[in-house]
């Protein structure tokens, strides 16, 4: 057995509750012989679904082929799905600021996020159209993955204390340590397999799978704003 095998099997009996080889195959897309060969160090994965146990499992390609894991990670792995300890600010009446992550600050944001001074230093606003008893944040979205939404459309989203919950199809700004901050469908695999699946509305974008472990928040699409007029 080589170094991936071991580390591949290690990491599918951390998970809690343990995965089996028949639900790996399933997220991965092979028969079950074939991912049984993965961990019987008789072959390789190729790139693509190397990039997707490393995301499954919140690991680094890199570690997944070369290092010991079953010496690095701890002996027990937790869905860390919420509730959360989520940072905000508030306008002079007590109010529920809505802070603006332009695409500036999403570079930043994966690391800032629990950061009060990050926080603080995000533009605010008010919103008199969103519900002022529910907590929302504003994104700044890049790319074509989720047409017909634009680029540079400006995303309202509502805080998700507990993701865990999230329906299946929900649209969402996920944050995760791995991929930053993106704007995707999600479908929900964590009590089964502590994964969620992200689709893009855009065919051309293949669906991806996160680890629980990786994400660090979750808010649900409330609306969005766009300066671009829509196509006829």
């Amino acid at each position: 057995m080589n170094t991936f095998s071991i580390n591949l099997k290690h990491l599918r009996k951390l998970r809690q509750p343990k995965s089996t080889q028949s639900e790996m195959a399933e997220l991965l897309g092979v028969s079950i012989s074939t991912y049984g060969s993965y961990e019987e160090g008789r072959a390789e994965p190729k790139l693509e679904n190397l990039q997707k146990l490393a995301r499954f499992f919140s690991v680094t390609m890199e570690d997944l082929l070369t290092s010991d894991l079953s010496r690095e990670l701890p002996k027990t792995s937790q869905l860390s799905a919420g509730p959360q300890v989520m940072v905000a600010t508030v306008d002079s009446s007590g109010r529920n600021n809505i802070e603006w992550v332009s695409v500036k600050a999403a570079a930043g944001y994966t690391n800032g996020y629990a950061d009060p001074e990050f926080v603080q230093e995000l533009p605010a606003f008010q919103a008199p159209f969103l519900d002022q008893r529910k907590k929302y944040r504003a994104f700044t979205i890049q790319g074509d993955s989720m047409l017909p939404i634009p680029s540079g459309s400006l995303i309202f989203a509502e805080y998700m204390d507990d993701w865990s919950q999230v329906k299946d199809e929900t649209l969402c700004i996920v944050v995760t340590q791995s991929e930053g901050i993106v704007f995707k469908k999600v479908f929900n695999y964590l009590k089964k397999q502590q994964c969620l699946l992200l689709v893009s509305t855009n065919p051309t974008f293949k669906p991806y799978l996160v680890g629980g472990n990786d994400v660090v928040e979750v808010w649900k699409f409330a609306g969005f704003f766009s300066q671009l007029a829509p196509e006829n």
